[in-house]
């Protein structure tokens, strides 16, 4: 992650991928060779890590079957849950921490050390920044709902055209659709960089919204596709033995049945646009800010309640979405409570 190792140890000796992040902006175009051999070396890299996850996995599912075979069940293994359970617990107290924190600064007044808490709490820094952000938060809500409306509507056809023909795409269709989840961004956006340049295009939003795509659609299709394809088939049967089309029953019935499912992976592909870090910087190339982009920018300066208000409202966009996602279909449902899927 990139933007973690930018706000991390910003005065750190990079990694990798933050190193061909500077070479793929430097002014010195000499450097793009050596940000492009780079790329490889990233994917290379990613790629042992994933034999080696996949050599580890089938090693140890091997040495478990041997183990039940001479009669170990492991049933004492409280401590071990206990343990689990333990690392849960603090992952979330630490980012719910952080968040907490972030909210604090962003309405703190004078805070000094060693004061525990700020002797005021004002909204002045909120009504210094919000004028300011104006730009930044409207790319962020019209690159994260266009390229998530897109990424619903393809997940649709997909799922619907599987549930006409029966068959889905199978493995290698999968391993197409998650790839980019798999391979690190750096080792290809830099390429749809070079490419969008080629191309002689200068609409940078609509590439922007194409490469959160490519981010948003395996996030939405995995979060619809259980909820779609476990719905009762006979729904459509009785449809279609009472006159209807495919087309009616599918706006009748199927997305009236499956709202909560829809708007959930609507959130999911939202917050997934919302955080992209990386594509907004090398597609965008400095002409389009959002949220997400000014708050690594901020991150490394001094000003925390600046940072506090930029990194809270990355924050809560994903939040409302979420929100929504919830309240609608309790109130679609409240007196249908029989269409819950």
């Amino acid at each position: 992650m990139v933007d973690v190792a930018l706000i991390l140890g910003p005065n750190l000796p990079g990694t990798l991928a933050t190193r061909l992040l500077e070479w793929m902006n430097d002014p010195d175009l000499s450097n793009r060779f050596l940000a492009s051999a780079g790329a490889i070396l990233q994917l290379g890299v990613t790629a042992t890590a994933l034999v080696s996850w996949y050599a580890v996995e089938r090693l140890g599912g091997a040495t478990l079957a041997a183990l039940r075979g001479r009669g170990h069940r492991f049933r004492n293994d409280r401590g071990l849950r206990v343990a689990a359970a333990g690392v849960v617990v603090f992952i979330c107290a630490t980012v719910f921490s952080g968040i907490g924190l972030l909210a604090a600064w962003s309405v703190a007044g004078p805070w000094q050390f060693p004061d525990l808490l700020p002797q005021e709490l004002t909204l002045r820094t909120w009504q210094n920044a919000l004028p300011r952000m104006g730009t930044a938060l409207t790319t962020t809500l019209a690159a994260g709902i266009l390229s998530t409306m897109i990424a619903v509507f393809l997940t649709i056809g997909c799922l619907e055209r599987e549930t006409q023909t029966g068959r889905n795409g199978g493995q290698n269709a999968l391993l197409l659709l998650y790839l980019p989840l798999m391979v690190p961004q750096i080792a290809f956006l830099f390429g749809l960089q070079l490419l969008f340049i080629g191309s002689g295009s200068s609409d940078r939003f609509a590439a922007l919204v194409l490469v959160h795509l490519v981010f948003v659609l395996p996030y939405v299709f995995l979060s619809l596709s259980d909820a779609w394809r476990h719905l009762d088939r006979r729904y459509d049967l009785l449809s279609a033995a009472l006159g209807r089309s495919r087309l009616s029953a599918l706006l009748a019935i199927r997305l009236p049945m499956l709202t909560r499912a829809i708007l959930t992976a609507f959130a999911v592909g939202f917050a997934v646009s919302v955080g992209q870090y990386l594509p907004t910087v090398l597609i965008g190339e400095g002409r389009l800010q959002t949220i997400t982009t000014e708050a690594v920018a901020l991150a490394s300066g001094g000003n925390r309640r600046v940072i506090g208000v930029y990194a809270l409202l990355q924050t809560l966009l994903p939040f409302i979405a979420f929100a929504v996602a919830s309240f609608v279909p309790a109130l679609f449902y409240r007196n249908r409570r029989a269409m819950q899927v």
